[in-house]
C-alpha cells in the first residue's frame, strides 16, 4: 500500500482524466509509474559508455591500463573550469 500526496492542480487533472476515460486513479497512477520505471531503466542502459576500441594497441601496450579510467570523472568543460577558472569559455 502506498499513499501519495499530489499538488491540487495535478490531482484535479487526474480526476478529470479518469472521469473522462472511466478509469480509476489507482489504475492510471500504476500504469504511469510502470511506464516511468521502464523508461528510467532503458535510459540508464543507454547512458553507459561503450567500451573503447583498443584494437589499434598491442596487447601488451602499457597505455591500455589508463584508457577509460576517467570515465566517471570530470568532463572537459569541468576540467577547464577547474584549471583555468569559471570564465574560461566566455567571450
Amino acid at each position: 500500500m502506498l499513499s501519495v500526496r499530489l499538488p491540487e492542480t495535478v490531482e484535479r487533472e487526474l480526476t478529470q482524466y479518469c472521469a473522462a476515460r472511466k478509469l480509476s486513479k489507482s489504475h492510471v497512477v500504476q500504469e504511469a509509474l510502470a511506464e516511468y520505471l521502464v523508461a528510467a531503466k532503458t535510459a540508464s542502459g543507454h547512458n553507459a559508455a561503450p567500451e573503447p576500441d583498443l584494437s589499434f594497441l598491442a596487447p601488451d601496450d602499457p597505455i591500455r591500463q589508463f584508457i577509460g579510467i576517467a570515465r566517471d570523472g570530470p568532463n572537459t568543460d569541468e576540467w577547464m573550469a577547474i584549471t583555468r577558472g569559471e570564465d574560461w569559455n566566455k567571450p
